[in-house]
């Protein structure tokens, strides 16, 4: 797993449509709370709220949402039907358009707003 140093680093490392739908929903989550902490870690970008964590990431074929989320997941089990989903990871595949209403619902989940 690759260290990113800051944001900015971890920014960098993307390129074309993965990096498009990482500040797609890195817009839409700072946006949720001014008090939401962004930074870098296990090799995504993370965001801290409360004590409560959920993380991001861009990758060839999908973007993600990753952390202790098996309970969102449990609660979006049927939004989720379409997407590939385990226990602490739902992608999005860059095939298709991001569910912004649905993103924003599983990060105002994770992190309690």
């Amino acid at each position: 797993m690759a260290k990113f140093e800051s944001v900015e680093s971890y920014l960098n490392s993307l390129s074309g449509k993965s990096l498009d739908y990482v500040e797609t929903m890195r817009s839409l989550i700072l946006s949720l709370n001014p008090n939401i902490q962004e930074y870098s870690a296990y090799g995504l970008l993370a965001y801290k709220l409360n004590g409560y964590t959920c993380y991001i990431g861009g990758f060839t074929n999908h973007v993600g949402i990753y952390g202790p989320i098996s309970d969102v997941i449990k609660r979006s089990k049927e939004e989720l039907q379409s997407y590939k989903v385990s226990k602490g990871t739902i992608q999005f595949p860059l095939s298709k358009p991001l569910d912004l209403i649905l993103i924003e619902k599983i990060i105002k989940l994770a992190l309690h707003l």
